[in-house]
């Protein structure tokens, strides 16, 4: 896979511009949007869960921030991806290129706007007098293990989706029912304490809990949580990979 990237990295490079252009044409604000969006959406959680529904966390911007800006990434990178291949049909059969290039340009995109964001996280972080601490140098580490998850599971419902349109809908019923067991408006000690050792086998939410230990705390992530996701992550990478080789050489037949 490395190679064919290494390969085919300037098809791979304007696929991720092609994306990004599109998702701003004719946009006024254009990449602003990648900061607005979090910022609008923030201020409604804040307004919902910290003010109406009563939920006590010190510095709640900052909170929902860590929880928001992750979750985005892995809901637009699983829900653009999904159909990435349906939505390339006249490039896939006029030339041969490795296939998992077009999925990976939509999350490598998506990369994009996530970093952008987190210009708004830290602006906040600022603001609300949060330390910057030595933790910060694992993000690297955190966005890494998350974006292998995201890669992994676009190519399992990609080369789905290209069958089975039906898996579109099902993902975005996955998706509503994967944010409310994921950390993103909630702190994790609101989880019962017997129902814990479970919550936290959901990749993302070891992934955003530690987005908050290292950024919101200042203190290392929980190292064997990370190690158990990280587990779960590569079997999630494997099984998206073997589905999409098993399943690619028919792409073309389909679309």
């Amino acid at each position: 896979m490395a190679f064919s990237l290494f390969k085919y990295k300037e098809l791979l490079k304007n696929l991720v511009i092609r994306d990004l252009k599109v998702r701003y044409k004719r946009s006024v604000l254009g990449v602003l949007w990648a900061l607005l969006e979090p910022l609008i959406l923030m201020i409604l959680f804040t307004v919902v869960f910290s003010m109406l529904l009563r939920i006590k966390v010190e510095k709640y911007p900052v909170f929902v921030l860590c929880g928001l800006l992750p979750w985005s990434f892995f809901s637009t990178g699983l829900s653009y991806s999904a159909s990435s291949i349906l939505q390339h049909a006249n490039l896939i059969k006029k030339i041969y290129f490795p296939r998992e290039i077009i999925p990976l340009g939509v999350i490598l995109a998506r990369l994009v706007n996530f970093l952008i964001s987190l210009i708004l996280l830290f602006g906040f972080m600022l603001a609300f007098g949060v330390t910057f601490t030595p933790y910060i140098a694992l993000l690297p580490l955190i966005i890494a293990l998350q974006l292998l998850l995201i890669v992994g599971l676009s190519l399992f419902f990609t080369s789905l989706n290209t069958f089975y349109h039906d898996v579109g809908f099902i993902l975005e019923f996955l998706l509503f029912g994967w944010f409310y067991v994921t950390p993103v408006f909630y702190p994790v000690s609101m989880v019962p304490e017997r129902f814990l050792k479970f919550y936290m086998l959901n990749p993302m939410a070891v992934i955003v809990h530690s987005y908050r230990q290292v950024l919101l705390y200042g203190q290392a992530p929980n190292f064997g949580q990370l190690m158990i996701a990280a587990l779960l992550i590569a079997v999630a990478f494997l099984i998206g990979w073997s589905v999409f080789r098993r399943l690619e050489y028919r792409f073309a037949e389909v679309l």
